[in-house]
This record gives C-alpha cells, sequence and structure tokens, in this order.
C-alpha cells in the first residue's frame, strides 16, 4: 500500500527555490520530490536511522500511533486549562521531552 503524502508549505527565497529546481534536475527529479527525499536523509542522518529499513506497514503503524498520542495529548490539555490545571499539562510536556532527550542521548552513546 503506498503512503499517503500530506502538503505541508516551506517558503524559498527565488535564489533558494532556483538552487533547488536546479539541484533536482540534475537528479532528473521534481523539485519537490527532491527536497523530501534531502529532507529525510537529513533527518536520518540526524537520528543515526541511515541503515534502518522501516516497512510501509511500520511507517503506517508509528503514523497513526503518533496521531493518536497527539490527539490524546491534545484532549488531556484542553481538559486541563478548563480545569484551571494548564501548569500541570506544561510540566509534564517538559517531563516527556527531558525523558526523551535522555532517551536518545544514550542511544547515541551504544
Amino acid at each position: 500500500m503506498p503512503l499517503k503524502r500530506h502538503p505541508h508549505s516551506i517558503r524559498f527565497s527565488q535564489e533558494e527555490w532556483d538552487t533547488v529546481t536546479r539541484a533536482a534536475q540534475a537528479n532528473v527529479m521534481a523539485p519537490g520530490e527532491y527536497v523530501r527525499e534531502t529532507a529525510v536523509r537529513a533527518a536520518a542522518e540526524t537520528w543515526d536511522l541511515s541503515e534502518v529499513h522501516l516497512t510501509p506497514e511500520l511507517i503506517a503503524l508509528i503514523s497513526k500511533t503518533f496521531r493518536g498520542v497527539h490527539l490524546l495529548a491534545y484532549l488531556k490539555r484542553e481538559e486541563l486549562a478548563v480545569a484551571g490545571k494548564q501548569n500541570r499539562f506544561k510540566r509534564a510536556a517538559a517531563a516527556a521531552k527531558t525523558a526523551l532527550d535522555q532517551a536518545m542521548s544514550k542511544s547515541d552513546s551504544t
């Protein structure tokens, strides 16, 4: 099953877009495809995922899980805001970010 893609907006100066277009043409690609593949490759290198080969099914599962967690977090944030406890959510979000950063730094050192 092909991946479902969603449009996103990125602003480029004319000079930047001309450079992207030339690079895409040199690689026999459309500029949008070139930007997407280059960005994904850079992100994979940043997270050291260059050797990871995700199947379309696993990518779909990760995407669904992310959307579900995002929805639940949004609903909880709204619930806490109505109850006047928005600081509780902010503390939980900060703790989650710290935990993620620590987990990623541990995986970098292994």
